[in-house]
């Protein structure tokens, strides 16, 4: 395991869509077996949209799509399996209940959790959290969203790291 006090933040924005998509496939080419990408913002904010250029990166063929009434989605083909949760639509409790997650965060895969702030208690301390906000550009909300990318422990530093040293904006 990595080094559980080292963490790592870096913000930048995303003009349009396609820059996320580019940004989840960038991170695509960079993380392991057991990454897990917390992913968080209001609905619409583009954590679905990264997820697929996640898979691209991966080198998924098929296409990704919210996993909402099937809580996990899995994608295989790529360099790695790409297990998408969303978590939305359950209460807290209901996830409690089911004892799923270590089989996705500690399996063979790269794990992407939307609203994985719902099971803060059981994701790893060792992760990368993407968060999406809204910009405010003199009163008014434009469609460009705000990105801020955090690694916890030295394996997903590293990680972010390499995968920014690609981001070309």
């Amino acid at each position: 395991m990595g080094d559980l006090q080292q963490e790592y933040q870096l913000t930048l924005t995303s003009t349009d869509v396609h820059h996320t998509r580019m940004l989840g496939e960038l991170c695509g080419r960079m993380v392991h077996q057991q990454t897990v990408i917390n992913l968080r913002g209001r609905l619409g904010a583009g954590k679905t949209v990264f997820v697929s250029g996640l898979a691209k990166g991966l080198g998924i063929a098929e296409m990704t799509h919210s996993p909402t009434f099937t809580i996990v989605s899995e994608y295989a083909g790529g360099r790695l399996p790409l297990y998408h949760m969303d978590l939305y639509r359950l209460g807290e409790s209901a996830l409690r209940e089911l004892d799923l997650f270590d089989e996705y965060f500690y399996g063979d895969g790269v794990c992407a959790v939307e609203w994985g702030d719902l099971i803060q208690t059981v994701l790893p301390t060792e992760r990368l959290d993407v968060l999406f906000s809204d910009l405010l550009i003199e009163e008014e909300f434009v469609d460009s969203r705000r990105i801020t990318l955090v690694a916890y422990g030295s394996e997903h530093v590293q990680v972010l790291r390499e995968w920014m040293n690609l981001w070309p904006y």
